[in-house]
């Protein structure tokens, strides 16, 4: 049985580590409600602006832009790109301590290399984890960016322009995007979205009604062309602000949990601390009993 001197150290060394916990657990809860209001507010944004490039994509039969593939069997763009090359976007966090949320991202872009192992794929790390996990294990990065936690919309603009001149040099043929999508209740789940081309917004239109007639002002081209670049950098922004916002429920949870866990283990030590405390003067008690019966 250990001695008091060692169930208090203990004891101490577990109130220092929940003490810990406790404060991160505060600060990941601060900073994942500021998250959730930044992402719930351009959530809003983006989606209304899909929708209506999906309008603007089906109200036209012939679709020139480079960043669309061949639709319907017309070459859209001035040529038919064939896939032949992949890359996958994978947005993690910067650092540990929130649970299997890293690693589950990282298992799914193993997956999703496994599952594409006929093309050539590379990676686009977001965040310092999935950086060095991928950096370590030698894989190829087209991109990366370690720093997610500066997550703004100069950052996605960068991303979203680097990307672009990615696919436009054909140094890429489809881009896709895995990041931890947010649910309320902290269920999030990993989810793989197509970027580039952005055949998914003609679709996504197909399922719908008829297409929205528009009057355009100065033109269709111009008008188009402007917004297909803020959906662009809208959608890589959301992204980085949803996966932030997972991260930070995720890493808020992870210290809820090991708070509680070090609330038992002080528990059960104070138990012991009892038991070893109470059998020590139970002990002393008895010798003193047994020398006086000696003496007597």
């Amino acid at each position: 049985m250990a001695s008091l001197r060692q169930i208090r150290r203990r004891m101490k060394s577990v109130h220092s580590i929940n003490a810990i916990t406790k404060a991160m657990q505060m600060i990941s809860t601060f900073r994942f409600k500021r998250a959730e209001t930044r992402f719930s507010k351009i959530r809003a944004y983006l989606l209304e602006l899909g929708g209506i490039l999906s309008n603007l994509s089906a109200s036209v039969t012939d679709l020139q832009h480079p960043l669309f593939s061949s639709v319907g069997g017309s070459a859209s763009g001035g040529e038919k790109r064939v896939v032949k090359k992949k890359t996958l976007i994978v947005m993690t966090g910067d650092k540990g301590l929130c649970g299997a949320y890293n690693m589950n991202l990282i298992k799914a872009a193993l997956l999703w290399k496994k599952q594409n192992s006929s093309f050539e794929t590379s990676f686009i790390p977001v965040g310092k984890v999935g950086y060095e996990s991928f950096r370590k294990k030698g894989l190829s990065m087209a991109l990366f960016y370690p720093e997610k936690a500066l997550a703004d919309l100069a950052l996605a603009k960068k991303m979203t322009e680097e990307i672009k001149n990615l696919y436009l040099s054909k140094k890429t043929d489809e881009v896709s995007l895995i990041y931890t999508r947010f649910k309320a209740g902290g269920t999030s789940a990993a989810v793989v979205e197509p970027i580039l081309p952005l055949n998914h917004l003609i679709e996504n239109r197909k399922d719908q009604s008829a297409p929205v007639d528009y009057i355009y002002e100065p033109g269709f081209e111009k008008v188009f062309f402007d917004l297909l670049n803020k959906y662009l950098e809208g959608k890589m922004y959301l992204s980085v602000l949803e996966s932030l916002t997972s991260e930070y429920s995720a890493r808020m949870m992870a210290m809820k949990q090991a708070s509680e866990n070090g609330e038992e283990v002080l528990f059960d030590l104070k138990l012991l601390k009892n038991k070893t405390r109470q059998a020590v003067i139970t002990r002393e008690l008895s010798e003193i009993v047994a020398g006086a019966s000696i003496l007597v």
